[in-house]
Parts: C-alpha cells; structure tokens; sequence
C-alpha cells in the first residue's frame, strides 16, 4: 500500500518583500516637504501676526498713558484756585521762588533747534537742557496742584500765621512752597514754621515779606505748587538690533530755596520718539490759529494744545525698513533716506511706529 505525502512534507516557496520605488520614494518626500512647508509658512505667519499685535498693543497702551498724562497737566494750567488768572495776579513772597509772573510762566515752549535752547530759563545748565532730542519740543506747566488740607481758622491780620488741618499737613516739610487763593486774591510763600504743627508761618527768614495779600478767611484753599517740564531724550539703552531706545521724560521742580533751580527728572514712557506741540493762540479776531512755539505771539493767549507723540516698540516686529513720513503737529518726521539737513527724522529700523495726536483745551484759559 503506497503512503501519501503528508501537506507538511511539500516544500515552501519562499515571499518576495516588494519596497518603494524610487520614484514613489521622490513623490513621496516632495508631498512632505510641501506639508512641512505649508506648516511652518502658517507657523510664520501666524507668528509675524502675533508680533505685531503684541507690538500694536504696547504702542497703543503707551499712547494713551502718555497723553493721559500730559493731558491731566495741561488743563490745569495755571490754576490757582476760583482766582481767574486773567483778573487776580498771585502774589509772590517766596524766596527763589518758580516765577515772578505767574501769568506769563504758565506755559512755555521750546522748539528743540540746537543744545542751547534752553539759554535764560532754569533748564540752562541743567541735564534737561543737554538730553532734551534736537528736532523734538519741549513744554513746561506751573499750576496749583489740590491737596486734602484746609484752613481751620480765620487768620487775624495780613502777617498772621495760617492754622490748618488735614490728612496731607504731614505730607509737606519747612521751607515747602505753598499757593494759597480764595476767589479774590492769591498768594505764593514758604513755609517757615514746621508743617506738622499745624500752624503754618510765613516769616521773612524763607520769605521776602511776611505779610501775604490779605488775611485768609476758612473759604480760601491750600494748594502745592506744581512746576513741570517735559521732553523726549534717549535712555541709554539699546534694543535687540542695537538701536537706540528714546522716552518721554518729566522734570519736577523741587522748589528748594535756593538760587540753583533744582529738578527730579522721571522716565514716564518709553518708546516715545519725538514730542511735537503746536499752541492754540486765541487771536483779536476770537479765531485760533495753532502754530509752533516759536511762532506764537503771547503764550497768555494760548487757549488749546495740539499734542503729538511718535511712538515705537523696541520688538523689531516689521519685516522691512521703516521709511514712511508720520505727519504730527507742525511738523513733518521722515525716514532717513534722502532727508534734507534741516529734517526731522526717525531711524529707518523694523521697529513698528504710531503717530498719537490731541488736542487739549486749558481750562483756566477760557
């Protein structure tokens, strides 16, 4: 009897592994790269978008606080009290006092023309008068600034002491300038006697006189007199390119009695690359006519202010040089390319610009 073979006797033909082709390989890697390259041109993009958004919104935030700022300065301009400027002169007893004329002191500016601008002022000499950016403006405010301290008592005589009371009678120190007003008169004085004590001398030791207008009622208000200035200067510090980082500073006089006018100097904001001002002059004819400092014929009769602040943010968000012309008020700032000698300019970087300009009426003008 033959035996038949078993399945598990025959032989096995073994499998060819079939792989890609070198064609199918090249398409293949040519779709991929196309798909890594879509991926990282939206990456990109999406990127740049989000860098000038980030870029947009800080200049956007430091234009508002810069304004707001200036702005807050502005309309108090030459305010002391319910005392109309126009018709109640302050009266100035206080040794190396801000001014003489506290009308005509007010406000001032400054085209930024050369490092001398600043000659016959109280800024001659000082670091205000050096750092402050040619091609930029520079404006000073004097005003009364309201504090939480009042008269308690009516004052005897003209040359009597003034009792006061209020959180903020600590706040002030010997020697301090104070405005006191009522809607009558004005007055400008240091104080001789120690603040906290609540009774507040004018003697002629830090005084030219001791006797101030008149004597004060409990309706007069007490007020701190504020002197500041501001102006664009660079911060000595650099971005990530190399560029020069510039800002909006505040100088504030401390009113120390002494001949030498001195002056705490504060960065406010920065990225704030040129302040241009043109000034509000109410003329005979009741029309205003805005123009630069230098062009205004009585600063007295300057009833609005036209602020206009370029600003950058130091990320180099833009993908090119920047070479366009911002317009600002009374003046035009152009890139660098092919700019007269006598322009005003910004660097032509990839820093993203913004031009901010408003328009700000001082309430004590009207």
């Amino acid at each position: 009897m033959r035996k038949t073979k078993g399945v598990t006797g025959l032989s096995k033909k073994p499998m060819r592994q079939k792989g890609l082709s070198l064609v199918e390989l090249i398409i293949a890697l040519a779709l991929s790269a196309t798909l890594i390259l879509g991926v990282f041109t939206v990456y990109m993009d999406s990127n740049q978008t989000s860098r000038l958004a980030t870029s947009l919104a800080r200049i956007q935030e430091s234009g508002r606080i810069a304004t707001d700022i200036m702005a807050r300065d502005m309309r108090m301009v030459g305010y002391q009290g319910c005392a109309d400027p126009d018709d109640v002169a302050l009266n100035v007893i206080a040794e190396n006092p801000p001014t003489s004329d506290f009308f005509s002191t007010t406000l001032r500016g400054w085209e930024v023309d050369d490092a001398n601008w600043a000659s016959g002022t109280e800024f001659d000499g000082h670091s205000i008068e050096s750092r402050a950016l040619i091609g930029s403006d520079v404006l000073a405010v004097q005003r009364g600034e309201s504090v939480e301290v009042e008269i308690t008592g009516n004052m005897t005589a003209d040359n009597a002491n003034i009792q006061v009371g209020g959180s903020e009678v600590g706040l002030f120190s010997q020697n301090d300038i104070v405005l006191i007003s009522d809607c009558e008169a004005a007055d400008l004085f240091r104080i001789s006697s120690q603040p906290t004590s609540n009774t507040w001398a004018h003697a002629n030791n830090v005084n030219t006189d001791n006797r101030l207008s008149q004597a004060y009622t409990e309706s007069a208000r007490i007020m701190r007199f504020s002197a500041t200035v501001y102006f664009v200067a660079d911060t000595g510090r650099d971005d990530a390119q190399g560029n020069d980082i510039r800002a909006l500073y505040r100088g504030t006089n401390n009113l120390l009695n002494q001949a030498t006018p001195d002056f705490q100097v504060d960065e406010i904001v920065e990225g704030v690359e040129s302040l241009q001002i043109e000034y509000g002059e109410l003329l005979a004819t009741n029309n205003i006519r805005y123009t630069t400092a230098d062009n205004v014929g009585d600063m007295a009769n300057v009833v609005a202010i036209r602020i206009g602040l370029l600003i950058s943010d130091s990320d180099g968000a833009r993908n090119s040089a920047d070479t366009a012309t911002y317009a600002m008020p009374g003046e035009q700032i152009v890139g660098t390319t092919g700019a007269g000698a006598s322009a005003v300019t910004h660097p032509e970087d990839r820093r993203l610009r913004r031009a901010f300009v408003s328009t700000v009426m001082l309430r004590n003008r009207d």
